[in-house]
């Protein structure tokens, strides 16, 4: 029996697949949005992305999206 660990990388499809869009949609998204964290190249033609900075990017994203307090 083999556990499935979390890995601390993130491939553009698993990104796209946790936002729930398409990885065009995803994309488009690293164009508009200066604050998502940048994909980099660990192997010629892999891209990932630090799963930590994309947690963080996405608990940011949520807690701006709260009203503020009275």
């Amino acid at each position: 029996m083999t556990e499935r660990a979390i890995s601390q990388f993130m491939r553009k499809q698993a990104v796209a697949f946790e936002l729930g869009v398409s990885r065009h949609t995803l994309t488009r998204m690293l164009k508009r949005d200066t604050s998502f964290p940048r994909f980099f190249e660990i192997t010629p033609g892999i891209t990932v992305i630090a799963r930590a900075d994309f947690d963080r990017w996405l608990l940011e994203k949520r807690l701006k999206s709260l009203p503020a307090p009275l």
